[in-house]
């Protein structure tokens, strides 16, 4: 079990309808054997086929829940989003992008912070206290509505 939270390429099971190779030939022949080399690798349940991908996840929090994790749900890492849902326009290649860099549970607005003792939501709170306002590049847009940090050195240029 690992507690490192780093994205990892998940695949399906050869035993799945997403293997290409089929049908899988008998354990212990030489046709087993040479079905192996075409991207097919042991796992604690059975075979995965590498040429299946099912996308990315979390390997962490996947052996935390017992299942695969997408890496867009890791719970164990910051994730960085638009703040207050402002994205930027499309048609500009780098321009600054405010952004708000926390946990899923505070960026989704499951934080302790966003309630009173009742369990009512609390009235003005825009983010909680554990969610920091930081600035990425439109360049570094990942997907799934999240940014990577770092520094631009198109948009430093234009500072």
């Amino acid at each position: 079990m690992t507690d490192v939270h780093e994205p990892e390429q998940f695949y399906f099971d050869a035993e799945t309808e997403h293997c290409p190779h089929k049908p899988i030939p008998e354990r212990n022949t030489d046709a087993w054997d040479e079905w192996m080399t075409l991207g097919h690798q042991p796992y604690d349940d059975g075979i995965l086929c590498l040429s299946a991908p099912a996308g990315t996840g979390c390997p962490a929090c996947s052996a935390e829940h017992g299942d695969i994790v997408p890496w867009g749900r890791c719970e164990g890492r910051d994730h960085v989003r638009p703040a207050r849902g402002i994205a930027p326009n499309p048609e500009i290649e780098h321009q600054a992008v405010p952004v708000w860099v926390g946990g899923l549970e505070c960026l989704e607005r499951e934080c302790d912070d966003y309630f009173t003792d009742d369990g009512d939501e609390k009235p003005g709170v825009e983010v909680c206290s554990h969610v920091r306002e930081e600035t990425a590049c439109s360049c570094q847009a990942l997907g799934l509505g999240e940014y990577a940090l770092g520094a631009c050195p198109a948009l430093t240029a234009t500072a």
